[in-house]
């Protein structure tokens, strides 16, 4: 099987690295070149002021971290940390360390000299939280979380831990808004996309902003496989169990179920009409369904039905709302800019190939260079969020199209399914 991924920078893959479950910190890959320039605002803080001796046994004991043998380095992490006891790299490599050994009750006895650091860096915070929570001590997990986000409040890692807490203790609602904020604060860090997107898919509302998420969690961290085919088993199951064509006969039926209610509410103080995303996405899935049952094919969510139904639906949505709700739901836009730039099979090739492996490879072994022409593409104009760009519900009316009530009527019918057909019938 080909493995296909798109090549982004070390920076970005450090900063969307994580479990499922839980977050583990990522080590820094320094180098021997890279420690010898090394330094940040603080003198204290200078590998300048390390002897040569001594930024090599940083390095290599740093290096043996790396390579899951974290016991033969603690020697040298003690020894650097005793010599040098304000240098907050040395610091924190030796507590990372510690960490990765489980060694969770030391790196919470070592707090102190990490966290009051000046040159104390977010993950610090994130270490220490994800000890005490190790140690079954979640409310003093939260403590060093929310401590954290007072010097960090746009760390999206923060408060995906917090939200991981509540999570756990199955207060989805208040682990959602946790990552909710993470998203809005720290729009690009895919982890909360991630966590996100599983609680609303479960959700009977949520399943739209479910799939946005997934495809947008995939977008932001392409290296992470294991990520990745979760998020693309989600999106087809998600669409093959909501979406029903039958043909048998007398019994034919078309439905589409994302969600149960689509709401027009009208602003009392603008008289400005809304629609709510959900139903508008549930209604231009269902457009593309009308031509595949009256071609008469059933449904299977089979790769190229997923494609055919993925590009209709966008088409739907830019010809009946007229981009509605703009840069709010900028997933939309990049989709159009992939089909614009013609890599819309590539790209959904790409994104679908760890639940289609077969039909993938087949594809890639006959269409090897419309990949490699896609991924050229994509690295030159990567899918990034914030600055006006948002998927999430709390910005999704930031770039919103007025509309009046007779408009937002005639938009709410022509993406009911239902109509359609008994026109097609007569």
């Amino acid at each position: 099987m080909k493995v296909v991924y798109l090549h982004i920078s070390l920076n970005k893959i450090l900063t969307n690295m994580t479990t499922c479950n839980r977050i583990l910190i990522v080590v820094l890959l320094i180098m021997t070149s890279s420690l010898a320039g090394f330094a940040t605002s603080s003198e204290d803080n200078s590998l300048s002021r390390l002897s040569d001796t001594d930024r090599q046994l940083l390095n290599n004991a740093i290096e043996l971290v790396d390579g899951g043998m974290a016991e033969s380095a603690l020697t040298d992490f003690d020894r650097l940390a005793k010599k040098y006891p304000k240098n907050y790299l040395i610091q924190y490599e030796r507590l990372f360390a510690l960490y990765s050994l489980h060694r969770y009750d030391e790196v919470i006895k070592a707090q102190k000299q990490i966290l009051k650091h000046k040159d104390v860096e977010e993950i610090a915070y994130q270490l220490v939280g994800n000890s005490y929570d190790f140690t079954g001590e979640r409310k003093k997990a939260a403590e060093i979380y929310n401590e954290g986000l007072k010097h960090f409040p746009k760390s999206g890692k923060l408060y995906l831990e917090l939200g991981n807490l509540s999570n756990l203790d199955k207060d989805y609602n208040k682990a959602l808004e946790y990552y909710n904020k993470g998203i809005i604060v720290d729009p690009n860090f895919a982890s909360n996309y991630f966590q996100a997107s599983m609680l609303y898919l479960a959700s009977e509302m949520g399943r739209p902003w479910g799939l946005v998420y997934a495809e947008s969690e995939i977008l932001l961290a392409p290296s992470n496989n294991n990520r990745h085919a979760v998020m693309a088993g989600k999106i087809v199951d998600c669409l093959r169990d909501a979406i029903t064509i039958n043909l048998d006969g007398d019994s034919t039926r078309v439905s589409v179920k994302l969600v149960p209610t689509r709401n027009i509410t009208i602003d009392e103080k603008t008289k400005t009409t809304y629609l709510a995303f959900p139903g508008v996405y549930e209604g231009i899935i269902s457009q593309p369904l009308l031509k595949m049952y009256l071609e008469k094919r059933p449904f299977t969510a089979s790769l190229p039905q997923l494609i055919e139904l993925r590009r209709g639906a966008l088409e739907a949505y830019y010809s009946l709302t007229d981009n509605l709700y703009g840069n709010g739901m900028y997933l939309f836009e990049f989709q159009k800019k992939i089909i614009d730039a013609g890599h819309w099979e590539a790209y959904n090739y790409f994104l679908f190939e760890p639940v289609f492996t077969e039909e993938f490879d087949e594809w890639y072994a006959a269409h090897e260079e419309e990949m490699e022409t896609f991924i050229d593409w994509y690295n030159q104009a990567p899918y990034t969020l914030g600055d006006g760009r948002s998927v999430d519900p709390s910005q999704i009316y930031s770039s919103y199209r007025p509309l009046e009530l007779m408009e937002a009527t005639m938009i709410h019918a022509s993406l009911l399914i239902d109509t359609k057909l008994r026109k097609a019938k007569e």
